[in-house]
């Protein structure tokens, strides 16, 4: 037997995603599905806002496996990190499709990944909150001694030249990776590369081969062409060697940062020409596009377009910067586009991902809230009557910090308080089982919390309950019918009095048979389909669903089941 909601999913399946309205998926955090018309052509745009970062929220970068090789879903991502937090968030920076290394900046916490990348923007984002975007230079060095200070050509990131020097940190992977006639030196006792600071290792290995493994507390030099000489030179066993990682101008303040572009809208105004490299091919075309923003009140705005489907023709890079100002943008700057595009939270992709399904990609831009979390229920519609259908209801809060929290089942109409329980909690989800009838009407599932460092958060879940309807059964669930028809006999029961209808459907909803519509009192109730549609024919072979519903002054509860038609002629 499937519920009302089982029904509606396969008809909403079989339409294309329109307007919904707002809906607050975490406290603060609100996610709307819009439908705009752009360029004449009809566009969906799904918009995430969440309050500006500090006390229970944060905006990081999330890094695929926690490894610059690698890709991983967006999805995947936060459900990793759920015990940390409860996640909102979108595709990050575009990305080297073999490697899975991101195109340019990766900062968590002050620990670099990968340097920034020139010519294209980078995103800060500072310990106050606030969004900054701009061109981030990389450049290194490394010295032995007093000998000549040295250039470093790249950070985490294979040579796209035939000489010159790499440095790997243990960020980029467990390997160094193969590269055809280069040599490796492999230092320890080196400490975590941050932007701008001075470091050293020791060399204990010098070799004239790659794919060396790197070091916990160590890196690896990986050198090719006229500079392996120079080099191995100069990196003797047990020497020290001093490197450095520039990155400017670099902004006060900033922990956190990840590559992408282009810059989108600056002090409110857009950015049609933001002079980065990209190609026209993958700005003017329509496109399904990511962007993240900053309004003036501090709150962030993530954006992702759906594209390249009959239903949503996507937008150009321009289109997404008039976009991002019409919700309000003070400033603003793309992501990867087209099938990377996704925006997803605590698991689940809230957006249609052009490929299909969605797309691992290297990094990931997430809201991060840390109060107390009732997830969405899995049954809106609570129907505690026995007969096997929505009988059971599970509630549930989830902390990720020690707590003092507070749990209320409390009825919407008169605020009684069936249920209650305060006391400390370690991080985790309580669960609560519903084991006995409640009474019909609204109920609020009511999680409050505060943290050890004072910070108080509160989430309700609304549900109802509504015992009307009951043990709807039908005769069989093959029918055989005749030229002249069949025989299916229906039944169910009610607890109270309401407006009922019985009709036959297809699966995709479309009605066939209108069978009944009265009032009805309560008690047992039984009818009979002769397998005949409203016309007096008699079906088609297929699948069908007997509904029933029912409307009360307790709300609507509805009824369905299956039954297969093969006919006998």
């Amino acid at each position: 037997m499937l519920r009302k909601a089982v029904f509606l999913a396969v008809v909403a399946a079989a339409a294309f995603p329109s307007a919904a309205p707002a809906v607050e998926l975490a406290p603060g955090v609100v996610y709307k599905r819009e439908v705009h018309t752009i360029g004449g052509q009809r566009v969906v745009v799904h918009v995430l806002k969440a309050p500006k970062p500090g006390g229970l929220y944060d905006l990081k970068p999330v890094l695929s496996n926690g490894l610059v090789t690698g890709r991983e879903t967006v999805s995947s991502m936060q459900r990793r990190q759920s015990r940390r937090a409860t996640l909102a968030g979108i595709n990050g920076d575009l990305f080297n499709w073999g490697s899975g290394r991101p195109s340019g900046i990766f900062l968590r916490k002050n620990l670099l990944f990968t340097r920034a990348l020139n010519s294209r923007s980078s995103l800060g984002i500072g310990v106050d909150g606030v969004l900054n975007t701009g061109f981030i230079r990389y450049t290194g060095t490394w010295q032995f001694g007093s000998n000549k200070l040295r250039t470093l050509r790249e950070f985490n990131h294979p040579l796209e030249q035939d000489s010159g020097i790499v440095l790997y940190s243990p960020t980029w992977g467990s390997r160094t990776p193969r590269v055809r006639g280069a040599r490796e030196i492999v230092l320890k006792h080196v400490a975590p590369v941050g932007p701008n600071k001075d470091i050293v290792g020791k060399v204990v290995l010098r070799s004239w081969s790659t794919h060396h493994h790197i070091p916990a507390r160590g890196a690896v030099l990986q050198v090719s062409g006229d500079r392996r000489k120079i080099l191995l030179e100069e990196a003797k066993l047990g020497h020290w060697v001093k490197l450095h990682v520039s990155l400017t101008p670099w902004w006060s303040g900033v922990k956190d940062a990840i590559g992408g572009g282009p810059r989108l809208v600056t002090g409110g105004v857009p950015v049609f020409q933001a002079g980065e490299a990209f190609l026209a091919s993958q700005l003017l075309p329509r496109n399904p596009r990511t962007a993240i923003g900053q309004l003036a009140n501090g709150r962030i705005v993530m954006v992702a377009v759906d594209g390249r489907v009959s239903w949503s023709a996507g937008v150009t890079n321009s289109q997404l910067a008039r976009l991002m100002v019409d919700l309000g943008a003070q400033t603003a700057m793309a992501l990867d586009s087209g099938g990377s595009t996704t925006m997803a939270f605590d698991g689940k992709v809230l957006n249609k991902p052009s490929d299909g399904g969605e797309r691992a990609v290297a990094d990931a831009l997430m809201v991060f809230y840390y109060g107390i979390y009732a997830r969405k229920l899995r049954l809106p519609l609570y129907s505690p009557n026995g007969d096997g259908v929505a009988d059971h209801q599970r509630l549930y809060a989830k902390v990720v910090r020690r707590s003092q929290v507070s749990l209320r089942l409390v009825r919407a109409s008169n605020g009684q308080v069936a249920w209650s329980s305060t006391g400390a909690r370690q991080p985790g989800t309580v669960v609560k089982g519903l084991t006995r009838r409640l009474a019909d009407g609204k109920w609020r599932w009511v999680a409050s919390a505060t943290d050890t460092k004072g910070r108080t958060s509160e989430m309700s879940r609304t549900f109802v309950t509504n015992s009307t309807l009951g043990y709807l059964r039908l005769s069989r669930s093959i029918l055989r019918p005749r030229r002249h028809g069949g025989s299916l006999g229906i039944s169910f029961r009610q607890a109270r009095e309401a407006d009922v209808k019985v009709t036959i459907r297809k699966l995709s909803g479309r009605v066939v048979r209108h069978l009944r519509s009265d009032h009805l009192g309560s008690g047992r109730h039984a009818m009979a389909w002769n397998v005949k549609n409203d016309a007096g024919k008699v079906v088609l072979d297929g699948r069908y669903l007997v509904r029933v519903r029912a409307v009360n002054s307790i709300g609507p509860v509805a009824l369905v089941k299956r039954v297969t038609v093969r006919r006998r002629f």
